[in-house]
């Protein structure tokens, strides 16, 4: 199975209110391995990016102002995810943004659904009431060789996840991904539902 782990960083918390995509990136698995070709870029959000915003990426309006659109990384993005299993962590979040964007520009989301890292988690650790990505990597021992809240490296960090979360499956004997099917998004619900607003950025 070919995993494709992808992850945004934005001007904010909610596509459905306005907020841009700032960078993308994704790493594909493959036989269990974090295979070498990835896909990162920075976006041009053609609007500031707010305080609050950076303080958690460190993400700057200087260092996107000569980055392509969003029209231009979608489609190569999507190309690069293809066919694979789409995965992410906490997907909806990335999906409103991705869909919405997709959508605006016609090009069709053939993934009717999306693999999430935190609903894997629950499966796995059903007693624990924490699955946030640092939680997450402590808990499966994994060291931070990267910088936390930027695209790539977390896509790295969350595929490292999945790697790990996938041998203890296989190791209760789940060996499918449909006995996993609560950790699955759905795509076509994305749009038509609007999540509650968290307190602060750090929900």
């Amino acid at each position: 199975m070919e995993y494709a782990v992808f992850d945004l960083e934005t001007t904010g918390l909610y596509a459905d209110e306005g907020d841009r995509v700032i960078e993308v990136g994704a790493v594909k698995i493959k036989n269990l391995k974090i295979e070498d070709d990835v896909f990162q870029s920075l976006v041009n959000p053609q609007r500031p990016i707010p305080e609050a915003s950076s303080a958690i990426h460190g993400i700057k309006d200087h260092e996107v102002k000569n980055a392509p659109l969003i029209d231009e990384i979608l489609p190569r993005f999507n190309k690069y995810c293809g066919n694979s299993v789409w995965v992410a962590q906490n997907a909806r979040f990335d999906l409103s943004f991705i869909l919405r964007d997709m959508k605006r520009m016609q090009i069709p989301f053939r993934q009717s659904v999306v693999l999430d890292t935190i609903g894997i988690s629950k499966i796995l650790f059903p007693y624990e009431t924490r699955h946030n990505l640092d939680v997450m990597m402590a808990r499966m021992g994994i060291a931070k060789t990267g910088e936390r809240h930027r695209s790539l490296d977390d896509c790295r960090f969350t595929a490292q996840v999945l790697i790990e979360f996938i041998k203890l499956l296989e190791k209760q004997g789940i060996q499918s991904l449909q006995d996993v099917e609560s950790a699955f998004i759905k795509s076509d619900t994305i749009l038509k539902t609007r999540k509650p607003k968290p307190r602060s950025l750090f929900a």
